[in-house]
Formats: structure tokens, C-alpha cells, sequence
């Protein structure tokens, strides 16, 4: 695969990571008081399918070095292209922490599922976070000219 097939698998990924966590964002930040087995089930699936589009980002984006090249460009950032490295195994690890309580919560624990909805909020916003320091260091590296000595 070439970096254009890679750069558009990356990109299709991440616009489906993007609408399923939104759609899981609205669906955990209003739990029924009714009919919560459904809704539950419901934020199983949801859950699911962002983790598993996920995991597939996060793989494509390993896959070939994709920040090789902007290590290449700046090797000064080779220790932030590591902080990021390492959170996909933080958010792989946590994806998987989380799939083990929904499976496990029932619709009657009240606060056990409340304490799920907010960690999935809080995964969320970590990914989101994620991505936003990805987004902005391809594009500082390849955008901004630091000049050559002559």
C-alpha cells in the first residue's frame, strides 16, 4: 500500500471513529429510567463498533511507520511521536477495561452504569485530545518551514 492509499485508509477510519463517537457521546449522556436493558444493550453495540474502528485506526496509523515520516522531518519530535505511540497502548488498554464492565453491568446497577457512561466520556475526550495532538504535529511539521542552512 502506498502513503496515498494509507493517508486515505487513515482518513475514512477516522471520520468513522468520529461519527461513532458521536452517536455513543448522545446515547451514554442520557440514561432512561426506563426500558434501560435496551438502552444498555444498545451502548453495548454502539461501544463495539467505535472500539473495534478504533483499534483498526490506530493500526492503520502504526502501520508502515506512519510518523516515521514526520520523525524524518523533525527528529526533534521522535519523544512526542513516542507519547503518542504509547497512548494508543493506554487507549487500547482502556478500551478493553471498559468492554469488560459493560458486559458485565446489568440494567438494575444504577451507579455501575453510571460509572460507565462517564468513563466512556472521559475515553472520549482522551481520544479526542489524541487526535487533536496527532492532527496538529502532522500538520506543524509539513506546514512549517524552519528554514535550511545555506
Amino acid at each position: 500500500m502506498n502513503a496515498h492509499e494509507l493517508m486515505d485508509k487513515v482518513s475514512n477510519e477516522h471520520q468513522k471513529v468520529i461519527d461513532l463517537s458521536d452517536r455513543l457521546c448522545e446515547k451514554v449522556s442520557m440514561r432512561p429510567r426506563l426500558n434501560r436493558g435496551e438502552w444498555l444493550q444498545d451502548v453495548r453495540t454502539e461501544y463495539e463498533h467505535l472500539r473495534a474502528h478504533l483499534i483498526k485506526h490506530m493500526a492503520l496509523e502504526e502501520q508502515d511507520g506512519f510518523m516515521v515520516c514526520v520523525a524524518d522531518q523533525r527528529p526533534a519530535l521522535t519523544r512526542e511521536i513516542e507519547r503518542l505511540a504509547h497512548e494508543h497502548v493506554e487507549i487500547t488498554k482502556l478500551l478493553g477495561l471498559i468492554q469488560r464492565e459493560l458486559n458485565e453491568v446489568t440494567d438494575k446497577d444504577q451507579l455501575l452504569l453510571l460509572d460507565c457512561c462517564r468513563r466512556i466520556q472521559a475515553l472520549l475526550q482522551y481520544v479526542e485530545h489524541h487526535e487533536r495532538d496527532e492532527n496538529f504535529l502532522v500538520l506543524t511539521t509539513f506546514t512549517t518551514d524552519i528554514g535550511t542552512k545555506d
